[in-house]
């Protein structure tokens, strides 16, 4: 039996505030009534293990999709933030499953979703990319153990009315270089990762699909009595 689309049944929920996963994440919830009423008696008994699990394949391959997407829309994301997605799984009696970003990986990746302005109560490093050389991942090399990489050549100081981390490239004659900037916040207007819009996008093109194959296999293996 191939199942009625159930995109107008299937509700999709973004969350920004007041959730585990930084405040962000994406929840499936089937709306059964209406749909319900075409099936058997029979049909009915195994829809709700057949929509937990069609909600669940479809929110694990999104979590494999936002990792893709990850390589995509962003500049060299770490293994961390491609690996910063997980799953709440739908249960038989409680249809509802989401898909949320990691804590610590929400800190930083929701500047890219909602944008937004970035204060920590310090200040922040900056790198200025014309004189500083930058991990594989575009980040400041050893920026958890020093800013400063080479005491003999590079310094904390103020010039020209910019604070941060400078480097002596020549004789006395010359200017110490700008590497890295201090700054008290950083505004983030674009908004490269459209995470809402990913997930909303793959739960409607995949989730009847996955829905199908659970319920054929739900009918399957269930016992007539």
């Amino acid at each position: 039996m191939l199942l009625t689309p159930l995109s107008k049944y299937l509700e999709t929920r973004e969350q920004k505030r007041g959730a585990k996963g930084g405040g962000l994440l994406v929840s499936v919830k089937q709306n059964n009534k209406q749909f319900m009423k075409a099936l058997t008696n029979f049909e009915k008994k195994q829809m709700p293990f057949a929509i937990a699990q069609g909600i669940n394949s479809t929110l694990f391959g999104l979590q494999k999709e936002m990792g893709k997407q990850t390589e995509i829309k962003l500049d060299r994301p770490t293994p961390a933030t491609k690996k910063g997605f997980f799953v709440k799984k739908a249960q038989k009696k409680n249809q509802v499953g989401f898909l949320a970003i990691k804590d610590f990986v929400a800190k930083y990746l929701k500047y890219q979703i909602v944008g937004g302005v970035r204060t920590t109560g310090k200040k922040i490093p900056i790198p200025y990319k014309p004189n500083i050389r930058l991990n594989r991942f575009g980040n400041i090399i050893g920026k958890k153990t020093g800013l400063i990489r080479n005491p003999s050549k590079q310094f904390f100081g103020k010039i020209g009315g910019v604070r941060g981390v400078y480097q002596i490239t020549g004789g006395s004659r010359e200017v110490p270089r700008l590497i890295i900037a201090f700054k008290d916040s950083v505004s983030y207007t674009k908004k490269p990762f459209p995470f809402f819009i990913i997930g909303k996008s793959y739960i409607n093109n995949t989730y009847n699909r996955n829905l199908n194959k659970a319920f054929k296999k739900a009918m399957a293996t269930a016992r007539r009595k």
